[in-house]
């Protein structure tokens, strides 16, 4: 007669249910550390990517290197293209707030960044219509904050440079004391897909008093500045379109890819950066200084 012990095989049913939760538990274990490896390797080769990126376009502002490997293992690619250059139209790559300006060239850059229009594209035709649009699309025109422009043109008109200058203000409780002119609402069409609250359509040669034969020569028209008033804590967006001719280059997009390896290129990363001209700051507005000495306000 065979005698089975139930406590032996009780005690060997509860070993292994042990040896189970003991395997299971040493299985999440190094699976949680396998993903955390793995997570703290893409980290680190993101990183690395977004690094060689910024390295980029460093070394792309200085106008060193298209494309290079870096110390670190990583390696990156620039690509450069003119801002704007052939267009109507231009919407500033940046937000403003009071006091501070958004310059559109009328004139293009030499390879040196001198003013030329030799054998490049400068803006002219008459009659010419700048329309300049501002403000997010939305802005309640009463607010205290909503922002107001001043629009300078500087020109050569024989020889000398001069400056006219216009203001706009969508808020007409505050018109009634700054005198500054009305605004027309929106900005149909909109400019390069973005959407405006105001916009003004401004005569070049009614409204600003410069003449067809400056509109009508190349290099005639130099530069508008769009300064913003009164929106000190919320930065606005600005545009403009031309009615004639086209517009020359802004500056330059550049784009740099950057990769963690530059031999697998497991991880990539983009950046773009926008490398406007160089112009005078906004203080310069209040006076204009020739070469011939002259001073025209």
């Amino acid at each position: 007669m065979v005698v089975i012990n139930k406590q032996s095989g009780q005690a060997v049913l509860i070993i292994l249910l042990v040896m189970a939760v003991i395997l299971t538990i040493a299985l999440s274990v190094v699976s949680r550390s396998v993903t955390d490896i793995s997570i703290s390797r893409k980290e680190e080769e993101a990183a690395r990517a977004f690094s060689a990126a910024e390295a980029g376009i460093e070394r792309a502002l200085k106008g060193i290197v298209a494309s290079d490997s870096l110390s670190s293992g990583g390696s990156f690619s620039v690509i450069s293209s003119q801002l704007v250059a052939g267009g109507t139209e231009y919407a500033y790559p940046a937000t403003i707030v009071s006091g501070e300006s958004a310059t559109v060239w009328f004139v293009s850059h030499d390879a040196s960044g001198n003013l030329s229009c030799s054998g490049l594209a400068c803006t002219n035709g008459s009659p010419q219509t700048l329309t300049v649009c501002w403000g997010a699309s939305g802005t309640d025109a009463s607010r205290a904050d909503t922002p107001a422009i001043e629009v300078s043109v500087i020109f050569v008109d024989s020889g000398n440079y001069k400056i006219a200058r216009k203001a706009y203000d969508p808020n007409a409780t505050r018109r009634a004391n700054n005198s500054f002119d009305t605004v027309m609402g929106g900005c149909t069409p909109n400019i390069e897909g973005q959407n405006f609250a105001f916009s003004k359509a401004i005569n070049l040669e009614t409204d600003m008093n410069i003449s067809s034969t400056v509109l009508g020569n190349a290099g005639g028209l130099q530069l508008a500045r769009i300064k913003l008033f009164y929106n000190t804590g919320t930065a606005h967006p600005v545009g403009v379109k031309i009615s004639s001719g086209t517009l020359p280059s802004q500056g330059q997009v550049i784009e740099s890819t950057g990769w963690s390896s530059a031999d697998t290129k497991d991880s990539t990363r983009k950046i773009e950066a926008n490398q406007l001209y160089s112009d005078l700051p906004s203080v310069f507005d209040f006076g204009l200084f020739s070469g011939s000495g002259n001073l025209v306000k």
